[in-house]
């Protein structure tokens, strides 16, 4: 008797499908405010891609990893994300986050393209994420030299989630360090966790870096990530208080 194969998002997903998705612009943006956990306040946004494909919302992970496999493809995706994300950004204020894999820095002409989008763009900071595990250290050094020539900060994504990779020049350059929502759940399995977690925190503050915990979801994360001394928290917690561009467009 044969077992069943359950299909992934990435097996029925294809490259017509993601072109179908880039021209009709089926997705938007949802701006998950970043905490400060000083005063409550909110010092910015996240801005969070979002998809549908016929009708059915569809998780970003599989989007984004069959774009990957076509160069060209990828970068109009992200192209077309990226605009949405700065032209609805929050009236609020406060910084922009945004995420960029460093693989749409593969050549002359995107890297000018992306010099040219954030050119007059203030209060915005990249995330630089990896969509794959091929991680390849020159393209990373590459895409980190173009975005401080443009003087944009620059934050660490996803620092001990166990399916990315770690770069510790990615680490040295950013002055963000965005630690990912596996850590609550690796403290809550085994709290010694916690002092490797203190041991990213001492090192942020003596370089001056400042800290983002994500994933926080309860009063109990919330309570870790404040006796953890965090600067700035995001996660669903907080979701009365995200922005999508659905409204924004709803506004014209």
């Amino acid at each position: 008797m044969s077992i069943p194969t359950i299909l992934t998002y990435e097996q029925f997903l294809n490259y017509d499908d993601i072109c179908k998705i880039i021209d009709t612009q089926s997705f938007w943006v949802e701006y998950e405010p970043i905490i400060d956990m000083k005063n409550g306040d909110i010092y910015g946004y996240e801005a969070l891609a979002r998809f549908v494909l016929n009708g059915k919302q569809i998780p970003p992970t599989p989007v984004l990893q069959v774009a990957h496999q076509v160069k060209e493809l990828f970068f109009r995706l992200e192209r077309a994300l990226k605009i949405m994300q700065l032209s609805h950004r929050p009236n609020e204020g406060g910084m922009l986050f945004v995420n960029i894999d460093p693989h749409n820095f593969s050549d002359g002409e995107k890297i000018a393209y992306w010099h040219d989008l954030f050119e007059d763009v203030h209060d915005v900071c990249i995330e630089v994420t990896e969509n794959t595990d091929d991680m390849q250290t020159t393209l990373l050094s590459h895409c980190l030299d173009e975005i401080q020539k443009s003087g944009i900060p620059i934050a660490q994504d996803d620092i001990g989630n166990d399916q990315k990779p770690f770069c510790f020049d990615l680490t040295k350059r950013a002055q963000f360090l965005k630690f990912d929502r596996t850590w609550l759940l690796k403290i809550r399995a085994c709290s010694d966790y916690q002092e490797i977690l203190k041991g990213f925190l001492s090192f942020a503050k003596a370089q001056g870096k400042k800290s983002i915990l994500e994933g926080v979801e309860s009063e109990e994360d919330f309570c870790v990530a404040k006796a953890l001394g965090v600067d700035f928290v995001q996660g669903y917690i907080f979701s009365h208080l995200n922005i999508s561009s659905k409204i924004a467009n709803d506004k014209g």
